[in-house]
Protein backbone atom coordinates (compact mmCIF):
# COMPACT_ATOMS: atom_id res chain seq x y z
CA UNK A 1 0.00 0.00 0.00
CA UNK A 2 1.46 3.38 -1.04
CA UNK A 3 1.06 6.50 1.03
CA UNK A 4 2.77 9.81 0.81
CA UNK A 5 4.01 12.02 3.57
CA UNK A 6 3.84 15.79 3.66
CA UNK A 7 4.30 19.10 5.34
CA UNK A 8 7.58 20.28 6.62
CA UNK A 9 9.07 22.18 3.68
CA UNK A 10 11.22 25.26 3.97
CA UNK A 11 9.77 28.43 2.54
CA UNK A 12 11.67 28.06 -0.75
CA UNK A 13 9.57 25.00 -1.54
CA UNK A 14 6.40 26.69 -0.30
CA UNK A 15 3.59 27.04 -2.85
CA UNK A 16 3.99 30.80 -2.73
CA UNK A 17 7.53 30.50 -4.10
CA UNK A 18 7.15 27.85 -6.79
CA UNK A 19 9.66 29.64 -9.00
CA UNK A 20 12.37 27.35 -7.66
CA UNK A 21 10.64 24.24 -8.98
CA UNK A 22 13.15 22.04 -10.80
CA UNK A 23 12.13 20.91 -14.27
CA UNK A 24 12.75 17.29 -15.10
CA UNK A 25 12.84 15.42 -18.38
CA UNK A 26 11.32 11.98 -18.74
CA UNK A 27 12.69 8.90 -20.41
CA UNK A 28 10.69 5.70 -20.71
CA UNK A 29 8.04 7.16 -18.42
CA UNK A 30 10.44 7.96 -15.58
CA UNK A 31 11.91 11.26 -14.49
CA UNK A 32 15.55 12.19 -15.10
CA UNK A 33 17.09 15.53 -14.08
CA UNK A 34 17.66 18.10 -16.82
CA UNK A 35 20.57 19.62 -14.93
CA UNK A 36 23.30 17.79 -13.12
CA UNK A 37 23.67 18.14 -9.39
CA UNK A 38 22.62 14.89 -7.78
CA UNK A 39 24.73 14.27 -4.72
CA UNK A 40 27.00 11.31 -5.06
CA UNK A 41 27.45 8.79 -2.28
CA UNK A 42 31.09 7.93 -1.97
CA UNK A 43 34.01 7.69 0.38
CA UNK A 44 34.73 11.42 0.20
CA UNK A 45 31.20 12.27 1.35
CA UNK A 46 31.85 10.39 4.56
CA UNK A 47 34.60 12.90 5.50
CA UNK A 48 33.09 16.06 4.08
CA UNK A 49 29.79 17.88 4.38
CA UNK A 50 28.44 20.54 2.01
CA UNK A 51 29.90 24.00 2.70
CA UNK A 52 28.21 25.91 5.49
CA UNK A 53 25.41 28.25 4.39
CA UNK A 54 24.93 31.68 5.90
CA UNK A 55 21.16 31.20 6.00
CA UNK A 56 19.33 28.24 7.48
CA UNK A 57 19.50 26.45 10.84
CA UNK A 58 22.76 24.45 10.42
CA UNK A 59 25.99 25.79 11.95
CA UNK A 60 29.51 24.33 11.60
CA UNK A 61 32.10 24.67 14.38
CA UNK A 62 35.64 23.29 14.31
CA UNK A 63 35.73 23.34 18.13
CA UNK A 64 34.40 25.35 21.05
CA UNK A 65 37.07 25.08 23.73
CA UNK A 66 37.39 27.70 26.53
CA UNK A 67 35.83 30.59 24.60
CA UNK A 68 36.40 34.11 25.93
CA UNK A 69 33.50 36.22 27.21
CA UNK A 70 33.18 38.24 23.97
CA UNK A 71 33.32 34.96 22.05
CA UNK A 72 30.57 33.50 24.24
CA UNK A 73 28.36 36.52 23.60
CA UNK A 74 28.92 36.09 19.87
CA UNK A 75 28.12 32.36 20.05
CA UNK A 76 24.87 33.03 21.93
CA UNK A 77 23.82 35.63 19.37
CA UNK A 78 24.70 33.20 16.60
CA UNK A 79 22.64 30.42 18.22
CA UNK A 80 19.66 32.76 18.51
CA UNK A 81 19.98 33.45 14.76
CA UNK A 82 20.12 29.73 13.87
CA UNK A 83 17.14 29.00 16.15
CA UNK A 84 15.19 31.76 14.46
CA UNK A 85 16.10 30.45 11.03
CA UNK A 86 14.94 26.95 12.04
CA UNK A 87 11.74 28.16 13.69
CA UNK A 88 13.00 27.00 17.08
CA UNK A 89 15.45 24.31 15.95
CA UNK A 90 19.19 24.49 15.28
CA UNK A 91 21.69 21.79 14.28
CA UNK A 92 25.35 22.17 15.20
CA UNK A 93 28.06 20.16 13.43
CA UNK A 94 31.08 20.21 15.75
CA UNK A 95 34.49 19.21 14.43
CA UNK A 96 33.63 20.53 10.97
CA UNK A 97 35.25 23.47 9.16
CA UNK A 98 33.15 26.10 7.38
CA UNK A 99 34.01 24.49 4.06
CA UNK A 100 32.57 21.15 5.21
CA UNK A 101 35.84 19.32 5.90
CA UNK A 102 35.75 17.20 9.08
CA UNK A 103 38.83 18.36 10.97
CA UNK A 104 38.20 16.05 13.93
CA UNK A 105 38.16 16.45 17.71
CA UNK A 106 39.89 14.69 20.54
CA UNK A 107 37.75 13.27 23.34
CA UNK A 108 38.59 16.23 25.58
CA UNK A 109 37.87 18.79 22.85
CA UNK A 110 34.58 17.08 22.10
CA UNK A 111 33.56 17.11 25.76
CA UNK A 112 34.44 20.79 26.20
CA UNK A 113 32.71 21.79 22.95
CA UNK A 114 29.49 20.06 23.99
CA UNK A 115 29.78 21.72 27.43
CA UNK A 116 29.98 25.14 25.72
CA UNK A 117 26.91 24.39 23.58
CA UNK A 118 24.95 23.23 26.61
CA UNK A 119 25.77 26.40 28.55
CA UNK A 120 24.71 28.57 25.61
CA UNK A 121 21.53 26.54 25.29
CA UNK A 122 20.70 26.96 28.96
CA UNK A 123 20.97 30.72 28.54
CA UNK A 124 18.43 30.51 25.70
CA UNK A 125 16.30 27.88 27.50
CA UNK A 126 17.07 25.19 24.90
CA UNK A 127 17.31 21.43 25.23
CA UNK A 128 20.06 19.44 23.52
CA UNK A 129 20.80 16.04 22.10
CA UNK A 130 24.05 14.99 20.44
CA UNK A 131 25.26 12.15 18.26
CA UNK A 132 28.88 11.00 17.92
CA UNK A 133 30.64 9.53 14.92
CA UNK A 134 33.96 7.68 14.88
CA UNK A 135 36.48 8.71 12.20
CA UNK A 136 38.92 6.58 10.22
CA UNK A 137 41.76 7.44 12.60
CA UNK A 138 39.71 6.43 15.64
CA UNK A 139 39.33 10.08 16.62
CA UNK A 140 35.90 11.55 17.17
CA UNK A 141 35.50 13.50 13.97
CA UNK A 142 31.93 14.58 14.08
CA UNK A 143 29.31 15.50 16.66
CA UNK A 144 25.87 16.91 16.08
CA UNK A 145 24.06 18.87 18.76
CA UNK A 146 20.36 19.27 18.05
CA UNK A 147 18.82 22.24 19.88
CA UNK A 148 15.18 23.18 20.31
CA UNK A 149 13.41 25.97 22.11
CA UNK A 150 11.57 25.03 25.24
CA UNK A 151 8.27 26.39 23.92
CA UNK A 152 6.63 26.49 20.50
CA UNK A 153 5.88 29.91 19.06
CA UNK A 154 2.44 30.59 17.67
CA UNK A 155 3.80 32.03 14.45
CA UNK A 156 6.05 29.15 13.60
CA UNK A 157 5.20 27.22 10.48
CA UNK A 158 4.18 23.73 11.45
CA UNK A 159 5.65 20.66 9.80
CA UNK A 160 3.22 18.18 8.41
CA UNK A 161 3.68 14.70 7.16
CA UNK A 162 1.46 12.29 5.40
CA UNK A 163 0.05 10.09 8.05
CA UNK A 164 1.13 6.51 7.67
CA UNK A 165 -1.01 3.52 8.62
CA UNK A 166 1.29 2.88 11.58
CA UNK A 167 0.41 3.44 15.20
CA UNK A 168 2.55 6.48 15.96
CA UNK A 169 -0.31 8.85 16.77
CA UNK A 170 -2.28 6.46 18.98
CA UNK A 171 0.57 4.63 20.67
CA UNK A 172 -1.02 1.26 19.90
CA UNK A 173 0.47 -1.87 18.40
CA UNK A 174 -0.80 -3.15 15.06
CA UNK A 175 -2.32 -6.63 15.01
CA UNK A 176 -1.90 -7.16 11.25
CA UNK A 177 -5.68 -7.33 10.76
CA UNK A 178 -6.63 -3.66 10.57
CA UNK A 179 -6.87 -2.80 14.27
CA UNK A 180 -5.14 0.59 14.34
CA UNK A 181 -6.02 1.75 10.84
CA UNK A 182 -9.67 2.04 11.93
CA UNK A 183 -8.62 5.29 13.65
CA UNK A 184 -7.91 6.76 10.19
CA UNK A 185 -11.07 5.97 8.30
CA UNK A 186 -13.81 8.54 7.77
CA UNK A 187 -16.41 6.51 5.84
CA UNK A 188 -18.05 3.07 6.27
CA UNK A 189 -16.78 1.79 2.91
CA UNK A 190 -13.21 2.47 4.05
CA UNK A 191 -13.78 0.25 7.07
CA UNK A 192 -15.24 -2.51 4.86
CA UNK A 193 -12.51 -2.44 2.22
CA UNK A 194 -9.54 -1.42 4.41
CA UNK A 195 -8.59 1.19 1.78
CA UNK A 196 -8.27 4.93 2.32
CA UNK A 197 -10.36 6.92 -0.15
CA UNK A 198 -10.26 10.39 1.43
CA UNK A 199 -7.78 12.88 2.85
CA UNK A 200 -7.40 12.61 6.61
CA UNK A 201 -5.26 14.79 8.89
CA UNK A 202 -3.97 14.22 12.42
CA UNK A 203 -1.05 15.37 14.54
CA UNK A 204 1.76 14.03 16.67
CA UNK A 205 4.26 16.07 18.65
CA UNK A 206 7.74 16.04 20.11
CA UNK A 207 8.77 17.68 23.36
CA UNK A 208 11.91 19.79 23.82
CA UNK A 209 13.98 16.62 24.39
CA UNK A 210 12.77 14.91 21.23
CA UNK A 211 10.38 12.52 22.99
CA UNK A 212 7.26 11.52 21.04
CA UNK A 213 3.97 12.96 22.34
CA UNK A 214 0.88 11.13 21.05
CA UNK A 215 -2.63 10.12 22.11
CA UNK A 216 -1.46 7.14 24.15
CA UNK A 217 -1.49 9.10 27.43
CA UNK A 218 -2.65 12.53 26.29
CA UNK A 219 -5.75 14.25 25.03
CA UNK A 220 -5.40 16.42 21.94
CA UNK A 221 -5.23 19.54 24.11
CA UNK A 222 -2.45 18.02 26.22
CA UNK A 223 -0.60 16.86 23.11
CA UNK A 224 -0.53 20.39 21.67
CA UNK A 225 0.36 21.95 25.03
CA UNK A 226 3.26 19.59 25.79
CA UNK A 227 4.80 19.61 22.30
CA UNK A 228 7.52 22.02 21.24
CA UNK A 229 7.21 20.64 17.69
CA UNK A 230 4.01 19.51 15.99
CA UNK A 231 3.90 17.25 12.93
CA UNK A 232 0.69 17.17 10.89
CA UNK A 233 0.17 13.75 9.33
CA UNK A 234 -1.85 13.61 6.12
CA UNK A 235 -3.15 10.24 5.03
CA UNK A 236 -3.60 9.85 1.26
CA UNK A 237 -5.09 7.00 -0.72
CA UNK A 238 -2.68 4.33 -1.95
CA UNK A 239 -5.11 2.55 -4.27
CA UNK A 240 -5.05 3.58 -7.94
CA UNK A 241 -8.86 3.80 -7.86
CA UNK A 242 -8.54 6.97 -5.77
CA UNK A 243 -5.63 8.53 -7.67
CA UNK A 244 -7.50 11.81 -8.21
CA UNK A 245 -7.86 12.21 -4.45
CA UNK A 246 -4.16 11.52 -3.98
CA UNK A 247 -3.23 14.10 -6.63
CA UNK A 248 -5.48 16.67 -4.98
CA UNK A 249 -3.91 16.03 -1.57
CA UNK A 250 -0.36 16.37 -2.89
CA UNK A 251 -1.08 19.39 -5.08
CA UNK A 252 -3.53 21.22 -2.83
CA UNK A 253 -1.88 20.79 0.57
CA UNK A 254 1.64 21.41 -0.79
CA UNK A 255 3.34 19.01 1.65
CA UNK A 256 6.76 19.87 3.01
CA UNK A 257 7.89 16.24 2.71
CA UNK A 258 6.43 13.07 1.24
CA UNK A 259 6.79 9.49 2.41
CA UNK A 260 6.32 6.69 -0.10
CA UNK A 261 5.29 3.45 1.60
CA UNK A 262 6.32 0.22 -0.11
CA UNK A 263 5.13 -3.19 1.05
CA UNK A 264 7.95 -5.69 1.58
CA UNK A 265 5.56 -8.41 0.35
CA UNK A 266 4.89 -6.92 -3.09
CA UNK A 267 7.72 -4.45 -3.60
CA UNK A 268 7.23 -1.37 -5.84
CA UNK A 269 4.09 -1.59 -7.97
CA UNK A 270 2.71 0.37 -10.91
CA UNK A 271 0.91 2.61 -8.43
CA UNK A 272 4.20 3.20 -6.59
CA UNK A 273 5.71 4.40 -9.85
CA UNK A 274 2.69 6.63 -10.46
CA UNK A 275 2.97 8.22 -7.02
CA UNK A 276 6.71 8.71 -7.38
CA UNK A 277 6.12 10.53 -10.66
CA UNK A 278 3.64 12.87 -8.95
CA UNK A 279 6.10 13.62 -6.14
CA UNK A 280 8.87 14.35 -8.65
CA UNK A 281 6.56 16.55 -10.76
CA UNK A 282 5.62 18.61 -7.70
CA UNK A 283 9.24 18.73 -6.50
CA UNK A 284 8.47 17.46 -2.98
CA UNK A 285 11.38 16.10 -0.88
CA UNK A 286 10.91 12.36 -0.41
CA UNK A 287 11.85 9.48 1.85
CA UNK A 288 10.81 5.84 1.48
CA UNK A 289 9.53 3.51 4.21
CA UNK A 290 9.42 -0.24 3.47
CA UNK A 291 6.67 -1.78 5.63
CA UNK A 292 5.66 -5.31 6.69
CA UNK A 293 9.26 -6.49 7.02
CA UNK A 294 8.13 -9.06 9.61
CA UNK A 295 6.48 -11.04 6.77
CA UNK A 296 9.59 -11.53 4.59
CA UNK A 297 13.11 -12.90 4.94
CA UNK A 298 16.32 -10.90 4.52
CA UNK A 299 16.85 -12.02 0.92
CA UNK A 300 13.39 -10.87 -0.13
CA UNK A 301 13.87 -7.56 1.69
CA UNK A 302 17.19 -7.03 -0.12
CA UNK A 303 15.44 -7.61 -3.45
CA UNK A 304 12.77 -5.02 -2.59
CA UNK A 305 15.49 -2.54 -1.68
CA UNK A 306 17.21 -3.08 -5.04
CA UNK A 307 13.94 -2.53 -6.87
CA UNK A 308 13.29 0.68 -4.91
CA UNK A 309 16.75 1.99 -5.77
CA UNK A 310 16.21 1.22 -9.45
CA UNK A 311 12.89 3.06 -9.42
CA UNK A 312 14.43 6.07 -7.69
CA UNK A 313 17.32 6.21 -10.15
CA UNK A 314 14.89 6.24 -13.09
CA UNK A 315 13.16 9.18 -11.41
CA UNK A 316 16.41 11.14 -11.31
CA UNK A 317 16.88 10.55 -7.57
CA UNK A 318 19.63 8.88 -5.58
CA UNK A 319 18.97 6.51 -2.69
CA UNK A 320 20.84 7.03 0.58
CA UNK A 321 22.91 3.89 0.04
CA UNK A 322 21.88 1.19 2.49
CA UNK A 323 18.78 1.34 4.62
CA UNK A 324 19.14 3.64 7.62
CA UNK A 325 20.28 1.50 10.55
CA UNK A 326 21.63 3.91 13.18
CA UNK A 327 20.67 7.24 14.69
CA UNK A 328 23.76 8.77 13.12
CA UNK A 329 22.53 7.66 9.68
CA UNK A 330 19.17 9.29 10.34
CA UNK A 331 20.77 12.59 11.40
CA UNK A 332 22.82 12.76 8.22
CA UNK A 333 19.84 11.75 6.09
CA UNK A 334 17.59 14.43 7.61
CA UNK A 335 20.11 17.11 6.66
CA UNK A 336 20.70 15.84 3.11
CA UNK A 337 16.98 15.39 2.48
CA UNK A 338 16.54 19.17 2.47
CA UNK A 339 19.57 20.07 0.37
CA UNK A 340 19.83 17.39 -2.31
CA UNK A 341 17.92 14.79 -4.31
CA UNK A 342 19.09 11.95 -2.05
CA UNK A 343 16.22 9.76 -0.81
CA UNK A 344 16.60 8.02 2.59
CA UNK A 345 15.11 4.51 2.92
CA UNK A 346 13.88 3.00 6.19
CA UNK A 347 12.27 -0.35 6.98
CA UNK A 348 9.61 -0.90 9.67
CA UNK A 349 7.16 -3.43 11.02
CA UNK A 350 3.94 -2.08 12.48
CA UNK A 351 3.41 -5.41 14.28
CA UNK A 352 6.78 -5.88 16.00
CA UNK A 353 7.70 -2.18 16.17
CA UNK A 354 11.06 -2.76 14.47
CA UNK A 355 12.40 0.41 12.85
CA UNK A 356 10.01 2.79 14.59
CA UNK A 357 12.70 4.39 16.76
CA UNK A 358 14.58 5.53 13.65
CA UNK A 359 11.38 6.68 11.94
CA UNK A 360 10.45 8.78 14.99
CA UNK A 361 13.96 10.24 15.04
CA UNK A 362 13.68 11.21 11.37
CA UNK A 363 10.32 12.92 11.92
CA UNK A 364 11.78 14.74 14.90
CA UNK A 365 14.79 16.01 12.93
CA UNK A 366 13.04 17.06 9.72
CA UNK A 367 12.85 20.82 9.71
CA UNK A 368 10.82 23.51 7.98
CA UNK A 369 13.83 25.77 8.23
CA UNK A 370 13.66 28.71 5.87
CA UNK A 371 15.10 32.16 5.98
CA UNK A 372 13.39 34.46 8.44
CA UNK A 373 13.37 37.18 5.77
CA UNK A 374 11.30 35.06 3.38
CA UNK A 375 8.80 34.18 6.11
CA UNK A 376 8.42 37.84 7.08
CA UNK A 377 8.03 38.76 3.44
CA UNK A 378 5.30 36.14 2.94
CA UNK A 379 3.47 37.40 6.04
CA UNK A 380 3.49 40.96 4.67
CA UNK A 381 1.89 39.97 1.35
CA UNK A 382 -1.89 40.04 0.73
CA UNK A 383 -3.55 36.96 2.22
CA UNK A 384 -4.03 33.95 -0.08
CA UNK A 385 -5.84 31.02 1.58
CA UNK A 386 -6.65 28.01 -0.64
CA UNK A 387 -9.94 26.28 0.19
CA UNK A 388 -9.44 22.51 0.25
CA UNK A 389 -12.42 21.29 2.29
CA UNK A 390 -15.98 22.52 2.97
CA UNK A 391 -18.06 21.76 6.07
CA UNK A 392 -21.47 22.74 7.40
CA UNK A 393 -21.13 22.69 11.19
CA UNK A 394 -24.28 22.87 13.36
CA UNK A 395 -24.59 26.14 15.31
CA UNK A 396 -21.52 27.47 13.48
CA UNK A 397 -22.40 27.50 9.77
CA UNK A 398 -19.99 27.30 6.85
CA UNK A 399 -16.45 26.23 7.70
CA UNK A 400 -13.61 26.02 5.17
CA UNK A 401 -10.38 24.10 5.58
CA UNK A 402 -7.15 24.74 3.74
CA UNK A 403 -3.71 26.31 3.85
CA UNK A 404 -2.54 29.92 3.95
CA UNK A 405 0.23 30.50 1.41
CA UNK A 406 0.80 34.20 2.03
CA UNK A 407 -0.29 37.00 4.35
CA UNK A 408 -2.15 36.73 7.64
CA UNK A 409 -5.79 35.99 8.47
CA UNK A 410 -6.81 37.22 11.94
CA UNK A 411 -10.06 36.37 13.65
CA UNK A 412 -12.81 38.88 12.78
CA UNK A 413 -11.14 40.15 9.58
CA UNK A 414 -13.12 41.19 6.53
CA UNK A 415 -12.01 39.18 3.49
CA UNK A 416 -13.04 38.27 -0.04
CA UNK A 417 -13.93 34.76 -1.21
CA UNK A 418 -14.06 33.60 -4.82
CA UNK A 419 -13.90 33.56 -7.72
CA UNK A 420 -17.53 33.01 -8.63
CA UNK A 421 -18.57 31.84 -12.11
CA UNK A 422 -18.46 35.43 -13.37
CA UNK A 423 -15.00 35.99 -11.87
CA UNK A 424 -16.23 38.20 -9.02
CA UNK A 425 -15.49 37.91 -5.30
CA UNK A 426 -17.96 38.08 -2.42
CA UNK A 427 -17.34 39.90 0.86
CA UNK A 428 -17.32 37.77 3.98
CA UNK A 429 -16.13 37.92 7.57
CA UNK A 430 -13.90 35.46 9.44
CA UNK A 431 -15.42 34.00 12.57
CA UNK A 432 -13.60 31.49 14.72
CA UNK A 433 -10.33 29.84 13.59
CA UNK A 434 -9.17 26.36 14.59
CA UNK A 435 -5.79 24.76 14.03
CA UNK A 436 -4.96 21.24 15.22
CA UNK A 437 -8.53 21.32 16.58
CA UNK A 438 -7.54 24.14 18.93
CA UNK A 439 -8.87 27.74 18.74
CA UNK A 440 -6.33 30.33 17.59
CA UNK A 441 -6.44 34.07 16.90
CA UNK A 442 -4.57 34.26 13.59
CA UNK A 443 -3.30 32.07 10.73
CA UNK A 444 0.24 32.60 9.39
CA UNK A 445 1.91 31.51 6.12
CA UNK A 446 2.35 27.76 5.71
CA UNK A 447 -0.29 26.87 8.31
CA UNK A 448 -3.30 24.62 7.74
CA UNK A 449 -6.47 25.77 9.53
CA UNK A 450 -10.27 25.58 9.61
CA UNK A 451 -12.04 28.94 9.35
CA UNK A 452 -15.70 29.74 10.04
CA UNK A 453 -17.17 32.26 7.59
CA UNK A 454 -20.19 34.54 7.71
CA UNK A 455 -21.43 34.36 4.11
CA UNK A 456 -23.96 36.58 2.34
CA UNK A 457 -27.08 34.88 0.92
CA UNK A 458 -26.86 32.95 -2.35
CA UNK A 459 -23.07 32.52 -2.18
CA UNK A 460 -22.09 28.91 -2.92
CA UNK A 461 -18.53 27.87 -2.13
CA UNK A 462 -16.52 25.17 -3.87
CA UNK A 463 -13.13 23.56 -3.51
CA UNK A 464 -10.44 25.56 -5.29
CA UNK A 465 -11.69 29.00 -4.25
CA UNK A 466 -9.47 31.34 -2.24
CA UNK A 467 -9.81 33.73 0.67
CA UNK A 468 -7.92 36.94 0.14
CA UNK A 469 -7.42 40.35 1.70
CA UNK A 470 -10.33 42.73 1.23
CA UNK A 471 -8.23 45.41 -0.44
CA UNK A 472 -6.51 43.51 -3.26
CA UNK A 473 -8.40 40.64 -4.96
CA UNK A 474 -6.09 38.32 -6.92
CA UNK A 475 -6.03 38.14 -10.69
CA UNK A 476 -8.65 35.78 -12.12
CA UNK A 477 -8.19 34.13 -15.50
CA UNK A 478 -10.01 31.87 -17.95
CA UNK A 479 -6.86 31.31 -20.00
CA UNK A 480 -3.24 30.79 -19.07
CA UNK A 481 0.05 29.65 -20.60
CA UNK A 482 1.98 26.68 -19.25
CA UNK A 483 5.25 24.97 -20.06
CA UNK A 484 4.20 21.31 -20.36
CA UNK A 485 6.15 18.07 -20.62
CA UNK A 486 4.15 15.19 -22.09
CA UNK A 487 5.04 12.00 -20.22
CA UNK A 488 2.84 9.60 -22.14
CA UNK A 489 -0.12 9.68 -24.51
CA UNK A 490 -1.85 7.04 -26.60
CA UNK A 491 -3.70 9.72 -28.59
CA UNK A 492 -2.70 12.89 -30.45
CA UNK A 493 -2.67 15.94 -28.15
CA UNK A 494 -3.39 18.95 -30.36
CA UNK A 495 -5.56 22.06 -30.27
CA UNK A 496 -9.03 21.27 -28.92
CA UNK A 497 -7.81 18.40 -26.71
CA UNK A 498 -9.40 18.43 -23.24
CA UNK A 499 -7.81 17.15 -20.03
CA UNK A 500 -8.11 17.59 -16.27
CA UNK A 501 -5.54 19.99 -14.84
CA UNK A 502 -4.43 20.14 -11.20
CA UNK A 503 -2.96 23.48 -10.08
CA UNK A 504 -2.71 23.72 -6.30
CA UNK A 505 -6.23 23.19 -5.00
CA UNK A 506 -7.76 23.83 -8.43
CA UNK A 507 -9.04 20.79 -10.31
CA UNK A 508 -10.91 21.53 -13.54
CA UNK A 509 -11.17 20.48 -17.17
CA UNK A 510 -9.12 22.65 -19.51
CA UNK A 511 -8.99 22.86 -23.31
CA UNK A 512 -5.78 23.19 -25.31
CA UNK A 513 -6.13 26.43 -27.30
CA UNK A 514 -2.67 26.83 -28.80
CA UNK A 515 0.59 24.85 -28.99
CA UNK A 516 4.06 25.79 -30.17
CA UNK A 517 3.88 23.33 -33.04
CA UNK A 518 1.13 21.10 -34.35
CA UNK A 519 0.86 18.77 -31.34
CA UNK A 520 2.47 17.90 -28.04
CA UNK A 521 5.32 15.43 -28.48
CA UNK A 522 6.03 12.78 -25.89
CA UNK A 523 9.27 13.38 -24.02
CA UNK A 524 9.55 17.06 -24.97
CA UNK A 525 8.66 20.42 -23.41
CA UNK A 526 6.10 22.61 -25.18
CA UNK A 527 4.57 26.02 -24.56
CA UNK A 528 0.79 25.53 -24.38
CA UNK A 529 -2.13 27.91 -23.96
CA UNK A 530 -5.03 26.40 -21.97
CA UNK A 531 -8.55 27.57 -21.20
CA UNK A 532 -10.66 26.48 -18.24
CA UNK A 533 -13.86 24.83 -19.47
CA UNK A 534 -16.36 25.95 -16.82
CA UNK A 535 -15.28 28.97 -14.79
CA UNK A 536 -12.30 31.23 -14.13
CA UNK A 537 -9.81 30.43 -11.38
CA UNK A 538 -7.43 32.41 -9.16
CA UNK A 539 -4.16 30.66 -10.03
CA UNK A 540 -0.65 32.12 -9.98
CA UNK A 541 2.36 31.99 -12.27
CA UNK A 542 5.07 29.63 -11.08
CA UNK A 543 2.71 26.96 -9.75
CA UNK A 544 3.27 23.32 -10.84
CA UNK A 545 0.60 21.83 -13.09
CA UNK A 546 -0.39 18.20 -13.61
CA UNK A 547 -2.16 17.41 -16.92
CA UNK A 548 -4.13 14.14 -17.19
CA UNK A 549 -6.77 12.51 -19.35
CA UNK A 550 -7.06 8.74 -19.40
CA UNK A 551 -3.61 7.41 -20.20
CA UNK A 552 -2.39 10.85 -21.26
CA UNK A 553 -0.09 12.30 -18.59
CA UNK A 554 1.89 15.51 -18.46
CA UNK A 555 3.44 17.89 -15.98
CA UNK A 556 4.90 21.36 -16.03
CA UNK A 557 4.57 24.89 -14.71
CA UNK A 558 2.20 27.83 -15.16
CA UNK A 559 4.24 30.63 -16.71
CA UNK A 560 1.72 33.34 -17.63
CA UNK A 561 -1.86 34.37 -16.81
CA UNK A 562 -3.89 35.92 -19.63
CA UNK A 563 -6.46 38.68 -18.97
CA UNK A 564 -10.08 37.67 -19.21
CA UNK A 565 -10.62 39.72 -22.36
CA UNK A 566 -7.65 38.05 -24.14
Amino acid sequence: MDFMISHFCDEENHPAVYKNTRKRSIQDGAFAPMVSGNAEIGSDSENRLPPEMELGNIEYKAKLVNPSLPRLEHLITQMKWRLREGQGEAIYEVGVEDGGQMSGLSDLELKESIFTLKNNGRFLECQHGHFDREGRDSKRQHCTSYCRRSSRTESSGEPAIHRTQISSSRGLGYDGNGKTRLNLFRYPHEVRTGKTSSICLDVIGFDNKGKLINYAKNTLEELVEKSSKLVTLIDLAGDSKYLKTTIHGLSGYSPHFSCLLVSAETGPTATTREHLGLIAALNIPLFVVVTKIDLVDKETLSGVLRNVRTLLSRAGMTSHGKMLKTTRDVVRAAQKLQTSSIVPILSVSSVTGEGFRLLRTLLNLLSTAGTSESRLQLASEPAHFSIEELYNVPHVGTVVGGMLAEGQLPEGADVLVGPMKDGSFAKTKIGSIYRCKQPIRCVFPGEVASIALTLPPNVVLRRGMVLTSNAVPPMVCHRFVANLFLLYSSTRVSEGFQATVYIGSVCQTATVCMIDGTALQQGKWSRVELRFAYQPEAIRAGCPIIFRQGKTKGMGEVIELLPQDA
